[in-house]
């Protein structure tokens, strides 16, 4: 007799977008308990208190770490209380993929099966992303990774790092690893990651379980426009600038930190403006090189510090003591060199020093 999980639903065939699924999830989410009272959060009336407290996954079948999982094992998690199953079915991956996989629900438990078996002698990842949410809209936060193996063991090899941003988000974002033989830059929106995982809190990642004797690279992927896939004219992937090789003899690779830069964020340029003249207004003017008539500029009354934040480019940057009346500036100070401001880049003590002009005497 089936258990009546799944008796209650039929299964369901995933048939959205791999690649668009794998930008909500990444790794090993397994499941299940035996034990349903008593475990979830009470539903409490309209107007009742708001429920805030993240669910958790109780149990998962199989277990972290089992090994000789038997090829036709499916996945199943039991959760604290009701999820909302859209979040769980896209935030739930596996590495290496099966094959394509369908979904059973019955209450707080959710199974995943494929049609057909589970390689021999090989290392799994079931990945449930910390964006998973209750019935309520309360997500995970951290995602759940589960290692297990159809062989005697595990593989061992591990990557680690922490993704570093100034602009950008770094929890929660999707990290892939991709085989060294795609290049340093895959087809990430029509080619599937190897293995992923997310950023947690602290905006680490850690794959693990993963085969020696391999070449990966590793990539955040910020999917920006929410479209399910990466679209290289909105999205941005960062990678590490070097593949990553793991052998017997160096099986784990620590501190493979990847910096995210938005490319269309700002490039800010501080200075100081000095002048005897306390009294007059002065601009520090940014004019593109490419283009004269594109022209960024901050003013302030009487000299001192500035700001101006231009858009990645090459600029011709001067600073001018205005006029009390309409005509040419007062007083003038070019940098001879071009500025070529890049993204998120800080550029400091760009200084300018601005003298009286001094007056012809009169011809007589």
């Amino acid at each position: 007799t089936k258990p009546p999980w799944d008796r209650a639903e039929p299964p369901q065939a995933v048939t959205r977008r791999a690649v668009s699924c794998a930008l909500r999830t990444t790794t090993p989410a397994l499941l299940l308990a035996t034990v349903l009272g008593g475990c979830a959060k009470p539903d409490f009336p309209p107007g009742g208190p708001v429920d805030t407290t993240p669910p958790r996954v109780l149990v998962t079948v199989p277990a972290d770490s089992t090994t000789r999982v038997p090829p036709d094992a499916g996945i199943e998690l039991l959760f604290s209380e009701p999820m909302d199953r859209v979040s769980v079915r896209d935030g739930f991956r596996i590495y290496p993929p099966p094959g394509a996989p369908s979904v059973h629900w019955s209450g707080r438990r959710f199974r995943v099966s494929w049609a057909g078996p589970l390689q021999p002698h090989t290392t799994y990842q079931a990945f449930l992303s910390g964006g998973a949410r209750d019935a309520h809209g309360v997500p995970l936060g951290a995602p759940l990774t589960i290692r297990f193996s159809t062989g005697d063991s595990l593989d061992p090899g591990k990557i680690r790092g922490v993704l570093r941003a100034r602009t950008l988000p770094t929890r929660g974002v999707p990290i892939w690893a991709y085989p060294d033989s795609l290049g340093l830059a895959p087809d990430y929106a029509n080619v599937l990651p190897s293995y992923a995982t997310e950023t947690d809190t602290s905006a680490a990642y850690a794959l693990t379980g993963l085969p020696l004797g391999r070449g990966f690279t590793i990539h955040a992927a910020y999917d920006l426009n929410r479209s399910g896939a990466i679209d290289s004219a909105t999205d941005i992937v960062a990678g590490y600038p070097s593949a990553i090789r793991l052998t017997p003899e160096r099986p784990v690779a620590d501190s493979i930190n990847i910096l995210a830069v938005d490319p269309r964020a700002p490039a800010t340029v501080t200075g100081t403006i000095y002048s005897a003249d306390s009294t007059s207004r002065y601009r520090v003017e940014a004019k593109s090189d490419s283009d004269t008539t594109f022209v960024r500029f901050i003013e302030r009354k009487g000299p001192g510090d500035y700001i101006l934040r231009l858009p990645p480019g090459r600029y011709r940057l001067r600073a001018i003591r205005m006029p009390a009346a309409p005509g040419p500036p007062a007083a003038e100070v070019r940098r001879e060199e071009i500025l070529n401001a890049r993204p998120e880049e800080q550029y400091e003590h760009v200084d300018f020093r601005l003298e009286p002009l001094i007056a012809p005497p009169p011809r007589r």
